[in-house]
């Protein structure tokens, strides 16, 4: 069997390749036709741009034998990584992690998935792919594509909130209110937080108060704003800050508004030269810097660790199904896959605020 998928052949351009996909599905794997794809506008951009970005990330890209991200797992030993050095651009390079497509062919000794099932698959744009059986995450009835194709971003700031030390009734504030911090203020009022978000865009900020009622949103940028969070959360001020905005201003601020022996955990990709992160704020209020990725990306049943993002997906989706998790304030825009080249120019342009983008396959 033979589709065509698209892949970005040099800055800000895309063409359709053929892939070859064999003819029955492999033991342990199943058979996947898309119904819709989320593009993640942080990675993908920097993918579409040609920016330098880490070589691994650029290599996994670029991988075009690859159709499911292999994802970050357990490192099994201790090791002294080399210099951080960006990469230059590779391509032709493929994209997409996020995405959501029917079970049409089941392979030899799979029990979990049958024929009809929606999943959800950290996979590239791609109209029918397989996949092994754990990667593909059978979706709840109950929750629509378009809501479960935004179940993974919301996962980072599940994570940073874990290596926060976060225990629910703590104060929280989410710094960015892009994609990424968006799906961190959500999660942080689902599990319990008493949430600011503090974002300067008024059409993030407006997103934001409509989708948590309850969370104090703030433009960090406006004469009052220290006063209104500090009358807000007396007696006690931001115990974790989650900070998902880019540069050396947001850093600063979630320094400054820390808490006694608070916890900031970073997961915006920062440039080398972010600022100075160690001001006397850091040592004043004995506070604690954490840099996050996500959870390793493991089969959960091979229990190597409590957490892994597969199982933090399906924590979400069962959080949406309770109704404590609007995973749909997330989304903006769709486009049909095959203008996937236009949805790209149209991030790029950043003409207005588009930062939850699906494309439409079906």
């Amino acid at each position: 069997m033979k589709v065509n998928r698209p892949l970005i052949v040099e800055p800000r351009r895309f063409e359709w390749a053929p892939v070859t996909l064999p003819d029955n599905v492999e033991p342990g794997k199943v058979r996947i036709r898309t119904l819709v794809s989320l593009i993640s506008p942080g990675t993908s951009l920097r993918l579409y741009r040609g920016e330098p970005m880490v070589e691994s990330v650029w290599d996994s890209f670029a991988d075009l034998d690859v159709a499911t991200t292999e994802g970050m797992g357990v490192i099994p030993e201790y090791r002294i990584t080399g210099r951080n050095q960006p990469s230059g651009a590779k391509y032709p390079v493929n994209c997409g992690y996020n995405l959501i497509g029917e079970v049409i062919e089941v392979g030899q000794g799979v029990q979990s998935l049958a024929e009809g099932d929606r999943v959800f698959s950290q996979s590239r744009h791609q109209p029918i792919l397989d996949s092994r059986e754990w990667q593909a995450i059978k979706i709840p009835d109950g929750v629509p594509s378009e809501a479960a194709a935004f179940a993974y971003l919301p996962t980072l700031g599940l994570h940073a909130l874990r290596r926060g030390g976060f225990t629910p009734g703590l104060n929280v504030a989410v710094i960015g209110l892009g994609l990424i911090g968006l799906g961190a203020a959500l999660v942080a009022e689902a599990i319990g937080a008493y949430v600011a978000c503090l974002e300067i865009n008024p059409v993030r900020r407006e997103r934001a108060a409509a989708a948590m009622p309850g969370a104090l949103v703030l433009d960090p940028t406006e004469e009052g704003f220290e006063a209104a969070l500090m009358d807000h959360f007396q007696p006690f001020g931001i115990d974790v800050v989650v900070e998902a905005a880019v540069g050396s201003a947001p850093l600063d601020l979630g320094m400054r508004i820390l808490d006694d022996q608070g916890r900031m955990v970073a997961i915006a990709l920062h440039p080398e030269d972010a600022g100075p992160l160690f001001s006397s704020d850091f040592y004043n209020k004995q506070a604690s810097i954490l840099g996050t990725s996500n959870a390793p990306y493991e089969d959960p049943a091979k229990r190597l660790t409590r957490f892994t993002s597969i199982a933090n997906v399906k924590y979400l989706l069962e959080l949406y199904l309770r109704g404590r998790l609007p995973l749909e304030a997330m989304h903006t825009d769709t486009y049909r896959a095959g203008d996937i080249d236009v949805a790209f120019a149209d991030l790029d342009a950043a003409d207005r605020d588009m930062i939850g983008v699906l494309l439409d396959w079906r």
